[in-house]
């Protein structure tokens, strides 16, 4: 198996201009007349995800949600009591290129009027305890310093990638380095997110340069090739140089299936299951799930060999859960 590129960058962009556009309650296409709520389903899973994250593993587990601003305010394919409980189970919201990165291109600036609804959206998530982070894509000095300066100004937690890929560790030390512990989300001064660990030689390698950071949140892939990280793998990336601790979440997409993943069976390609609906044409290898299934559920979580069982018997802090945006495109079909 071979890590691809996980982190689905454009998802929260091209879905930006469908953020104010609520949808009735409709079919989840034109073959299958089944009504579903798309929102009310994802935070229904968000909170089946970490209340089973925290029954089966450590107490304190938590989720961050990339892709998951348009959840943070209610509307009538979410009503206020289900929303207000999915944030009280969520501990952080990402958003890329709120600052830098806009269409895919390093450095561009997102337009004000797309910030300005980023910035309602995150901060409905602060309102509700929901740890606000942002992830721009910066190589030039001045755009990036400016984007750390407004994530500062606006209370996000913030970092600057310099690449595209994930798939390496900057050079210079953390943005607002920390030396103190870090023992739950809210204390996090900054974080990393390298999620395509190929260009590293050997897993060796991989987890010595990942253990020598000093960042207070890695946001990583639990495999390493075709293995699982091992308990005492991830046991030694919880711990910063200076010996104090550190958070370690693990990547979880809960709106795709990869066939990269060892759950993935060939004879999917020409049969598959009901839970999955069609191929992402920007990700090859990634095919859209109906995520309120519970046949895909089961293969998110509870039994050994599920997704979220893997990741909690590894020692995993959190999960870092994405496509978490996927219902925008369910409800766009369900327009039409």
């Amino acid at each position: 198996m071979n890590i691809k590129i996980l982190l689905a960058a454009a998802g929260i962009v091209a879905s930006l201009a469908g953020l104010y556009t609520y949808h009735n309650i409709a079919a989840a296409n034109n073959s299958n007349k089944e009504e579903i709520a798309y929102r009310q389903e994802m935070g229904n899973l968000i909170c089946d995800i970490k209340e089973y994250g925290q029954e089966h593993g450590k107490g304190d587990f938590f989720i961050i949600a990339n892709g998951g601003a348009g959840l943070m305010e209610s509307n009538e394919m979410f009503p206020e009591d289900d929303c207000d409980k999915m944030k009280a189970h969520l501990d952080g919201v990402m958003v890329e290129s709120v600052n830098y990165g806009w269409d895919m291109a390093m450095d561009n600036p997102t337009p004000v009027e797309d910030q300005e609804i980023f910035h309602d959206l995150l901060a409905e998530a602060k309102k509700s305890g929901v740890v606000p982070l942002v992830l721009d894509y910066c190589r030039e000095k001045p755009e990036t310093q400016k984007s750390y300066r407004e994530d500062r100004d606006y209370g996000y937690l913030g970092w600057v990638s310099a690449r595209r890929d994930l798939d390496r560790l900057p050079k210079e030390a953390p943005n607002n380095n920390n030396d103190r512990a870090c023992t739950e989300l809210s204390q996090a001064k900054n974080y990393l997110v390298l999620l395509n660990p190929e260009a590293f030689s050997s897993k060796e390698s991989y987890i010595a340069s990942l253990a020598a950071s000093n960042y207070d949140l890695l946001i990583i892939d639990a495999y390493y090739g075709d293995s699982m990280l091992t308990p005492q793998d991830v046991a030694r990336l919880q711990y910063k140089p200076g010996g104090s601790r550190r958070l370690v979440a693990s990547y979880m997409s809960v709106g795709e299936a990869e066939d990269y993943r060892p759950y993935w069976q060939p004879k999917w390609k020409t049969n598959p299951p009901d839970w999955m609906w069609i191929a992402n044409g920007d990700w090859e290898g990634n095919y859209r799930v109906r995520y309120w299934s519970k046949d895909w559920q089961k293969m998110l979580m509870g039994s050994p060999q599920s997704y979220l069982d893997q990741i909690l018997a590894a020692g995993f802090d959190g999960a870092f859960l994405d496509v978490i945006d996927v219902f925008y495109a369910f409800e766009d079909i369900a327009n039409q």
